[in-house]
């Protein structure tokens, strides 16, 4: 009998790569990393998402569950996707995934700072550090940084490189 080797990854494997990069993390005192879809989604969810003008992204606090936010009109397929990736909980029994919808009279980004507010319980007192991703476009990083200006934003490649993702992409214009 001829087996193939297998490729898929576990649920258990994502679990993994989430907490080793909430331990980075907390290692660089970082309350949260956005992530938009792109291969830091990829290696720490497993959800593979086509980047649009309608706002997909994940928030990763330094502790606890994900917060997913998308279009409301895309709910049923991204929870497909994210049951396959990251549907499963961090711990034994919590919840289902987190997942926050804006329609189209709506902001996205507002979802995604109440996601890192929601998360903040034990964070260090002072304005939060948010790593946002390379490959995160220069409009939502900047419809975040509209709705909550006193949040320390910050590039999330030394913090994702640290927790195992290496993109390859270089530094977006206008943070640093």
């Amino acid at each position: 009998m001829n087996m193939q080797p297998t490729t898929e990854i576990t649920v258990a494997t994502y679990k993994e790569r989430i907490a080793r990069l909430q331990a980075a993390m907390k290692e660089f005192g970082y309350q949260a990393v956005v992530l938009e879809p792109g291969p830091a989604m990829v290696y720490l969810t497993g959800v593979r998402w086509g980047k649009s003008e309608r706002t997909f992204a994940v928030v990763l606090p330094a502790q606890g569950e994900p917060v997913w936010v998308l279009p409301g009109f895309e709910e049923a397929r991204a929870r497909e996707l994210i049951h396959g990736g990251t549907g499963f909980s961090l711990s034994t029994g919590a919840p289902a995934p987190d997942i926050r919808v804006w329609q189209e009279d709506e902001s996205p980004y507002q979802r995604i700072v109440q996601g890192i507010k929601d998360r903040a319980a034990g964070a260090p007192a002072g304005p939060a550090r948010v790593g946002i991703d390379d490959t995160a476009r220069f409009f939502v990083f900047d419809g975040i940084r509209k709705l909550a200006p006193k949040l320390d934003y910050t590039r999330a490649a030394t913090v994702l490189k640290q927790g195992g993702v290496d993109s390859g992409a270089p530094p977006a214009r206008g943070r640093n």
